[in-house]
């Protein structure tokens, strides 16, 4: 199974807000099962830098989103997402070129905390609740346990 996972699951994992312990079994399943292959944009980095820098360090900021994707590969930005992107009649850019990277990686799944940024998807987008309670990713998350 192949995911693509927003960055807003990541923030929700730094900041521990609302669902973030969902967003963290998300991250670790993506991390630990061999079963997932498991993507995010590669605008994801800086992101996870400038959410980190605005309360630590450079230092920390940095080793933080290092750490955050560990496990995950990233969809390299490139032209034609860009292109993409900006072609998109949706109004938030930064959600264009994710949902970009999801279909250019052919993602099974896009996990989001915003559903609604991506409703024109032709991927399934789901939260991070709805992901984990699908049946064959219960299964890999026993198989861990």
């Amino acid at each position: 199974m192949k995911i693509f996972i927003d960055v807003n699951v990541f923030i929700d994992v730094m900041t521990k807000r609302s669902g973030w312990s969902e967003s963290l079994r998300v991250l670790n399943l993506a991390r630990r099962s061999k079963e997932l292959e498991s993507w995010t944009s590669a605008l994801t980095l800086p992101l996870i830098y400038f959410f980190r820098r605005r309360v630590a360090d450079e230092t920390t900021a940095r080793a933080d989103a290092q750490a955050s994707l560990k496990g995950v590969q990233l969809v390299p930005m490139n032209q034609t997402i860009l292109d993409h992107a900006l072609a998109s009649a949706r109004p938030d850019f930064e959600d264009n070129i994710q949902l970009a990277s999801a279909e250019l990686i052919s993602a099974n799944h896009l996990i989001t905390r915003n559903k609604k940024d991506f409703d024109t998807s032709k991927i399934a987008v789901l939260t991070p609740e709805e992901w984990l309670v699908l049946q064959e990713v219960a299964a890999l998350e026993a198989k861990l346990t």
